[in-house]
């Protein structure tokens, strides 16, 4: 039974581990349990804000003067679908999770998005992608309740607007995805271009299956990114530029990693500008830093702030744009009013 509590800490409930608290706060493991507790938010006239696992969240050191929902539906159903499966997951799983009872069913199409943190529905809102696929090779559709009058709406793909780490759930705030639908397939081959999957492809790694590919991601994503620290993986964007900006950088910076996206545009690889072009591989500003061995992620530690986490990013922002000319975008979002 889902109750309301007050002035709830938020730092535990994210991977960034920065923040203050919540007003007021209500973890919520149904549909109904949502509508109840937007149902309390509208008769009081609360702002209400929606948070998942908290990966790709940055709380406000000042907390958040209102009702914040932790959505945490539960459930995984898969349906046979003759050379497929659908699969149904409540937004409150871990993603992960997910990709772990697909690679045990031997279906394909979410194996190299294997390591991501954070729930089912955060990965829609963000339409993640890694290692040479993106969540919207697979996506079908999600239900969702509308913050106005808790009443629920299906969203398919059609309407869903996935792009490059982007989707209409960042931009129509009142809708609260519940739960998606994937199509996976019970036969595939193995997605193997990424550098990292071609190296261990090279040394013999087993990569037959999509429970051996998704071991190997999580392997070279736990050798990325810090354990035991907060962080949020990627705080930034990989810039999407017109060509004539991408060829006019590669002829300052030859080596800069590219990729063509087509309709005149590609997309630059922000982590090897912040290497080697700025030199801020592990550069860190008070107790936050760019991680040592990736640095498009930001690290915290025990005593950091969002106050200090925004410097940093700031910071970061203006030496790229004063060094090569563009604005680049953070992947995390900051916990405000839907």
């Amino acid at each position: 039974m889902m109750r309301i509590e007050e002035r709830v800490p938020l730092a535990p409930c994210t991977t960034l581990g920065v923040g203050g608290s919540a007003r007021f706060f209500a973890d919520c493991t149904s549909e109904a349990e949502i509508g109840d507790a937007l149902h309390d938010a509208r008769t009081h006239k609360i702002p209400v804000a929606i948070l998942g696992g908290g990966s790709n969240t940055l709380i406000p050191d000042v907390g958040f003067d209102g009702l914040v929902i932790k959505v945490s539906i539960p459930g995984m159903t898969f349906a046979d679908e003759g050379e497929g499966s659908m699969a149904t997951v409540g937004a409150g799983v871990s993603w992960d999770a997910f990709v772990r009872e697909a690679s045990e069913r031997t279906l394909w199409g979410i194996e190299n998005l294997a390591g991501i943190p954070g729930t089912v529905g955060g990965a829609v809102v963000q339409n993640i992608g890694a290692y040479g696929s993106e969540l919207a090779e697979t996506f079908v559709a999600c239900d969702t309740v509308l913050l106005a009058n808790g009443a629920s709406k299906t969203i398919d793909r059609s309407l869903a607007a996935l792009a490059y780490r982007t989707s209409l759930f960042k931009h129509r705030r009142d809708l609260v995805i519940t739960r998606a639908t994937f199509r996976l397939a019970k036969r595939g081959t193995p997605n193997l271009a990424y550098p990292g999957l071609k190296e261990a492809q090279e040394r013999g790694d087993p990569l037959a299956t999509p429970g051996e590919i998704a071991e190997a991601v999580r392997r070279i994503r736990s050798e990325k990114f810090p354990h035991g620290e907060g962080t949020a993986g990627s705080f930034f964007k990989n810039p999407i530029l017109p060509l004539a900006q991408v060829e006019a950088l590669k002829k300052r910076f030859p080596e800069l990693p590219t990729s063509a996206l087509g309709e005149g545009r590609a997309k630059i690889a922000l982590a090897w500008i912040l290497d080697h072009v700025l030199n801020l591989r592990g550069y860190a500003r008070g107790p936050v830093r760019m991680f040592e061995r990736q640095p498009l992620a930001l690290v915290t530690s025990p005593r950091a702030r969002a106050e200090d986490v925004e410097a940093l990013a700031h910071d970061i922002a203006k030496r790229v744009r004063e060094t090569i000319g563009i604005d680049i975008e953070r992947e995390v979002e900051t916990l405000r009013a839907k």
